[in-house]
């Protein structure tokens, strides 16, 4: 059988709201590709670490992670792309003027993720903030030394707020993406730090353009892989934006790979 590339999403794609964990069947369906000797290809806004935790620490998978700013195989960062620190900082000053309307900040390094919530810092999962009660000033003081890859912000409604922060940051900083992640958190990434050029260069490193190549995904951070190809699948309840885009949509992803294969 022909080897192919798979490539997904996680959150809203393989892993549903409310869901830490992929059930039997989509583990199952990661398996299969891997058994049939085709190539898996995670991307996800989540952090490498988290990826690599919930893939059972799977080295045959290759994870981009970080909305494409940070690409890992086998444990070895192959590309790692990251902000200007200026501009990190005066994205960072933004949201800490309206962190009363968010939830969290979460500030990711290639070695850590770093939450900003209630005036706390928490590093990767910790449940207890390693420091207490930051201002803005030990907030840029802890990040002075450290290269920022990727900017989330975390809101509870979808709101009109949602949607009037994420224009003003399009409108106020330039040469940045930002994605509607359809998860209530809005990402921030360095120019050209997206899904689509972190797949086209992993195609490339590992010289497997001539396979087929199969995209899932359900947000617009999604949308730079899943215009790569016309074997392009969303769920059903993505983004609009991304629905207008794919050639397909599914309800179970384990059903598609299973057709495909």
């Amino acid at each position: 059988m022909e080897r192919k590339i798979i490539v997904c999403d996680v959150d809203g794609t393989t892993l549903k709201a409310g869901e830490n964990y992929f059930k039997k069947e989509v583990k199952d369906a990661f398996n299969k590709v891997l058994n049939e000797k085709s190539y898996l290809v995670v991307a996800s806004g989540r952090t490498y670490r988290n990826l690599y935790k919930i893939f059972d620490k799977n080295n045959d998978v290759i994870y981009i992670a970080e909305n494409g700013n940070q690409i890992v195989f086998n444990n070895e960062f192959l590309k790692i792309n990251k902000f200007e620190k200026e501009k990190s900082l005066g994205i960072i000053k933004y949201l800490y003027s309206v962190k009363k309307e968010l939830i969290a900040i979460l500030i990711s390094t290639p070695f850590e993720a770093i939450y900003y919530e209630d005036s706390n810092i928490y590093i990767d999962e910790e449940e207890e903030p390693r420091y207490k009660n930051i201002d803005l000033d030990g907030l840029i003081s802890y990040l002075t030394n450290k290269e920022v890859i990727k900017i989330s912000i975390f809101k509870e409604k979808r709101d009109k707020r949602f949607y009037e922060i994420y224009d003003f940051l399009i409108k106020k900083f330039k040469d940045i993406e930002v994605f509607d992640a359809n998860n209530r958190w809005i990402d921030i990434s360095p120019l050209n730090g997206n899904k689509g050029g972190a797949l086209k260069y992993v195609i490339e490193k590992f010289d497997i353009s001539n396979f087929p190549l199969y995209v899932f995904g359900d947000g617009e951070n999604d949308i730079s892989m899943l215009t790569l190809t016309k074997n392009s699948y969303c769920p059903n309840d993505a983004l609009e934006k991304v629905k207008k885009i794919v050639n397909h949509q599914y309800v179970h992803f384990e059903e598609v790979i299973s057709s495909i294969f």
